[in-house]
């Protein structure tokens, strides 16, 4: 996006630099105005058409697909590994492909959502610049600074999704399983939300406070129907507890790792 940007806006800018610039001065409405905004739509109709359309649905599509392939796949090794033996699992539980068909409607949705955000703030701070004054230079350093907003903030959805899709499909799996409880395990680092010698200790929600928390199951285990609560919010669970989350739900298995008599 911000490559086509460039290349088009960028001889728009120098070309109407006399007119906006003198406009400016005399605080008069130009008529450059209709001719930038043309100029950013031309490049920002591209992306959605249904070509473009069609490429994020195999994006998105493409992405679900791989990391249900992978949570099934970890899946069946932490259950084989608990329980010793080889155990297959119904690898797409009841349910399991209207889930995932949401999913990818809802990524598809979320990419569509990027390109209108960048391009209706792009207009934004263009017909800003151009109306103060600005030289197409100065202009084109804010859209760098817009462009490298929007990269961040894509790379975080991706991330964020791909952890939440994670979350339910093992929450999914571990109910096809049989299974009631789960163990909420942080990552162990300084990065994790609560942890009081982290860099978040503050957090709002707190993924150390509820690998820890006893609920009356054993520390840091909860009921896959009912999930954890913290900082007044229920139905919390690992990979979901907020943004970013890197928490795992490890399966317990009754007589195999979990023995509820115990509290362990």
């Amino acid at each position: 996006m911000a490559g086509l940007l460039v290349e088009v806006l960028e001889p728009e800018l120098k070309r109407l630099k006399p007119d906006y610039i003198a406009d400016s001065r005399m605080t008069l409405d130009g008529s450059w105005t209709e001719e930038i905004l043309k100029a950013i739509r031309s490049v920002s109709q591209r992306f959605v058409t249904p070509l473009f359309e069609a490429q994020i649905q195999r994006v998105a599509a493409s992405t679900i697909s791989r990391a249900e392939a992978d949570n099934a796949e970890d899946f069946r090794d932490s259950i084989n590994r608990a329980v010793g033996i080889d155990f297959e699992l119904i690898t797409r539980p009841k349910g399991m492909q209207d889930y995932l068909e949401a999913s990818t409607a809802e990524n598809v949705n979320l990419i569509k959502s990027i390109p209108a955000d960048y391009f209706r703030k792009v207009e934004t701070i263009v017909l800003g610049g151009m109306k103060g004054g600005l030289a197409p230079t100065a202009i084109a350093k804010q859209i760098q600074a817009e462009t490298g907003v929007t990269a961040r903030r894509a790379k975080l959805i991706a991330r964020d999704q791909v952890s939440q899709l994670n979350s339910d499909l093992t929450r999914q799996r571990q109910v096809a399983a049989g299974l009631e409880f789960y163990k909420s395990v942080d990552a162990g680092d300084q990065r994790v939300s609560g942890n009081p010698a982290g860099k978040y200790p503050n957090a709002k929600i707190s993924c150390y406070g509820i690998a820890r928390k006893d609920i009356g199951h054993g520390p840091g285990v909860y009921t896959l129907a009912d999930g954890a609560e913290w900082g007044g919010k229920t139905g919390l669970h690992p990979g979901k507890h907020h943004p970013l989350c890197r928490c795992v739900a490890i399966a317990m298995i009754p007589g195999v790792n979990y023995f509820p008599d115990k509290g362990k």
